[in-house]
């Protein structure tokens, strides 16, 4: 029944396009010269793809996660999923911590949004910069179609947007 309903609206054969067999996801965008493009090599402008998540509203205190809100940014990536919208996370270091608690955080924020199509990837802020090695190495272990992007330059394989 549901297969048949996402059948007709066009939605199965997206997703269905998106999963390998091992159901993760195929990377759809790729990184070549600090610009963003699809796996087809057509050129995609990073402008306006930024989607903000405060570190505040994914962690509380240290290790302590509010997964409503992760919920409900699930629910919100999904919905921009079925509109076949892309966009890339852009956490806000907006508590004081170190880039070891922050990465963790975004860690657990990935784990929770893991099958949402619609995320190309994440940001990486100005505060972590220096350690931008750990936080991609981290994010990636599990998210290998994952893009990462920055307004800095960060190096050829990463986005400036």
């Amino acid at each position: 029944m549901i297969r048949k309903v996402l059948a007709k609206a066009g939605i199965f054969s997206f997703l269905k396009k998106c999963y390998n067999l091992n159901m993760k996801l195929e990377r759809l965008f790729e990184v070549k010269e600090s610009k963003l493009f699809t796996i087809e090599g057509e050129g995609v402008s990073a402008g306006g793809k930024a989607f903000c998540v405060k570190w505040s509203d994914v962690e509380g205190n240290p290790e302590e996660y509010n997964e409503d809100f992760l919920a409900k940014l699930r629910d919100d990536l999904k919905a921009l999923e079925d509109k076949k919208e892309f966009v890339f996370i852009e956490p806000v270091f907006d508590k004081n911590g170190g880039a070891e608690q922050f990465t963790a955080a975004m860690k657990h924020c990935a784990r929770r949004i893991k099958d949402c199509v619609s995320v190309i990837g994440f940001a990486i802020p100005a505060e972590i910069l220096a350690s931008k090695a750990f936080y991609i190495e981290e994010l990636s272990a599990k998210h290998a179609q994952y893009c990462f992007f920055c307004k800095e330059d960060a190096g050829s394989d990463i986005v400036r947007y």
